[in-house]
């Protein structure tokens, strides 16, 4: 079965998979906070086959974007979704 990783923001929560982007109170957005979600998401990143990176209006911040580079640097595959 692919393990896989769902990277994206925050403000499309809440999502139904396994590993998701989750606002932690009063840290969403900053340095600490990634930090702390950083603890869950690159264990997860290492184990999984690909990252799907869910940006439905195309944009991504910076914690994202560090994700998807820390999914690259591993080797993973990384595949955004979008509407076609």
């Amino acid at each position: 079965m692919p393990k896989i990783v769902i990277v994206g923001s925050c403000k499309f929560a809440p999502y139904s998979i396994l590993a998701v982007p989750d606002p932690i109170p009063n840290l969403h957005n900053t340095e600490e906070g990634y930090k702390m979600a950083s603890k869950k998401f690159y264990p997860a990143i290492r184990k999984c086959d690909c990252c799907l990176v869910y940006a439905p209006d195309r944009k991504i911040g910076e914690h994202t974007q560090r994700d998807i580079d820390y999914a690259r640097s591993q080797g993973k595959k990384v595949y955004w979704l979008v509407e076609i």
